[in-house]
């Protein structure tokens, strides 16, 4: 995933503004436990966004959404057309994404021994022998943790919350049809359930994942999603090991 130049976020920033004095918050049908199951893999992203995660992908179909969905996903992601939405999607679930390298230099520090070292003193061994502040090597030593309970899958939450993302967001620009969004996000959806075992463990790979994207903070991220888990809408309260089958 690219980052956005200064330009294309105020591009962005002016369509989502419109966009939203145009038709609110998105509200649209109410969703089934498995639709609103995928909605929350993204919930983050989706409050990041003003829209709603109560509706498959944030918002309801119509010229406004579009024109958004299909300016974002040019902006952020490269993606213009069919083709371009299949090549990212396949980039993110089945050729790695960004869990791939990271993955990759937790390897190495295991196999360096790093895993032999007591948690309390991880940090400060990076710090004495790395090239790396405080707070990176406070995340390092987060990531390895992760990397020592999910192996090559430590950063996964974070590569398949935006494939979950991209899928909804194809939808609503028109490359795919709702069902072969649906459809896909459903088989993405099972391989997410088995990898973790809660909405918590979930998250964790997340904003692992983003902060070794992004080198910053998840603390953004981090407050949304204990926000929604404690709102009287709270969409995280469904079963993470609710029963996933097709309802479209």
């Amino acid at each position: 995933m690219k980052k956005n130049t200064h330009l294309q976020k105020k591009i962005v920033s002016v369509i989502l503004i419109l966009t939203l004095a145009l038709t609110g918050c998105g509200k649209g049908k109410t969703v089934s436990d498995t639709v609103q199951w995928f909605n929350n893999t993204y919930a983050v992203l989706t409050v990041l966004n003003q829209r709603d995660y109560r509706v498959y992908s944030g918002s309801s179909p119509n010229i406004a959404n579009k024109t958004l969905a299909v300016a974002l996903l040019e902006s952020s992601w490269d993606v213009t057309d069919r083709a371009s939405a299949d090549e990212t999607l396949l980039w993110l679930t089945d050729e790695g994404g960004h869990r791939v390298p990271m993955a990759e230099e937790l390897s190495t520090l295991s196999e360096m021994g790093f895993g032999d070292i007591p948690e309390e003193e991880r940090a400060e061994t990076l710090l004495a022998n790395f090239d790396l502040d405080e707070q990176m090597a406070k995340s390092y030593t987060e990531w390895f943790s992760l990397y020592e309970q999910y192996g090559a899958d430590a950063a996964a939450g974070w590569d398949y919350s935006r494939a979950m993302w991209l899928l909804s967001y194809y939808y609503l620009a028109g490359y795919y049809t709702e069902e072969e969004a649906l459809d896909q996000s459903l088989e993405l959806a099972k391989t997410i359930q088995e990898t973790f075992d809660s909405w918590d463990s979930f998250m964790e790979s997340y904003f692992a994942g983003y902060e070794y994207w992004s080198e910053e903070s998840s603390d953004e991220r981090r407050e949304i999603y204990e926000n929604l888990k404690s709102s009287s809408d709270n969409p995280f309260a469904l079963d993470w090991n609710t029963t996933l089958e097709k309802s479209w």
